[in-house]
């Protein structure tokens, strides 16, 4: 359902809504990226007083974005552009070229929304809005927020964690909604380890009794381990961790071949390699069958990252 998903979104044209139920917004973000060349923006789910207000903040991070994106604009150098015959890309340009968000709060809305959306992207940003299932209250202004940027063009793609009630103001949404199954993992899957805890499946137990009984590589590697990544304080647990060294092994069981969980890990280790850890993985038939090798493997890391870190 991972992939009818990703098409369904990949396929959204300029003011089409979809509405998915059953997932979060940072999940859709990483299909998104994993699945699609369709830029997107997860929209900030802040608490506001109105829809006008969450809008004004989207304006906000477009023109941000507009900024970082400075020159490349509608999929071309601005710099060398002649703009004297549009006056907002001669204003915002200028703007940009000091270094100043290209925004102008006396313009109306509904261009600015278009001339910032546009620049970054010339086949339209997709925007992910989250809206809250359970309060009505802080639903009502991203509901409306969300309906003003498709009837100004934009292709969004609204999240609900769960499906809310069918009343106000959830019934302007619900109707076609895409309902995202989600199937229960194992029980080991789903067992949470405290830190330094023995790995559950046999295959990680082998790893790690294998790296405790070397002598260059023992004390050197924690099982169960979360890693900080990312601006947000993600945390997400690996199955091996070097602290020291900054290296992560991952050891893939079948399961992981195949989405969500095969684009959630190329996410997982885009996280981990920004954040500065070198990630190893090994499916489980490769430890299976050669534990000597994969061991030789995690060595060949570790001496690669010792390596670096003394030059």
């Amino acid at each position: 359902m991972a992939d009818d998903l990703i098409r369904r979104i990949a396929g959204l044209g300029q003011g089409a809504r979809l509405v998915v139920l059953g997932i979060d917004r940072t999940a859709i973000g990483a299909l998104v990226s994993e699945g699609t060349d369709r830029s997107a923006l997860l929209v900030a789910s802040g608490v506001q007083p109105s829809a006008m207000a969450l809008i004004d903040r989207l304006l906000d991070d477009l023109a941000e974005l507009a900024l970082a994106c400075w020159p490349h604009w509608h999929g071309r150098d601005a710099s060398l552009t002649p703009v004297t015959a549009d006056p907002w890309l001669k204003a915002a340009s200028k703007r940009a070229r000091l270094g100043l968000v290209p925004r102008f709060r006396k313009m109306g809305r509904a261009l600015e929304f278009l001339r910032l959306s546009r620049a970054i992207d010339p086949a339209g940003v997709v925007l992910v809005w989250e809206v809250d299932p359970a309060s009505a209250t802080r639903a009502r202004p991203a509901i409306e927020a969300l309906e003003w940027c498709t009837q100004h063009g934009a292709a969004v793609v609204a999240t609900l964690a769960v499906a809310p009630i069918e009343t106000a103001p959830y019934d302007r949404v619900l109707y076609g909604a895409y309902e995202l199954a989600q199937t229960d993992s194992t029980a080991a899957e789903r067992f949470i380890a405290p830190v330094g805890a023995h790995p559950a499946s046999a295959i990680e137990r082998r790893v790690a009794d294998a790296l405790a009984q070397d002598a260059d590589l023992r004390g050197l590697f924690v099982c169960n381990a979360p890693v900080p990544v990312g601006a947000w304080g993600a945390r997400p647990r690996v199955d091996l961790l070097c602290r020291k060294h900054r290296v992560v092994v991952e050891l893939d069981g079948p399961e992981h071949r195949a989405e969500p969980k095969f684009g959630a890990d190329r996410h997982r280790d885009y996280e981990l390699l920004t954040a500065g850890y070198l990630v190893l993985r090994l499916t489980n038939d490769q430890v299976a069958a050669d534990l000597p090798l994969a061991i030789e493997k995690i060595r060949a890391v570790v001496r690669l990252r010792r390596g670096s870190q003394e030059g």
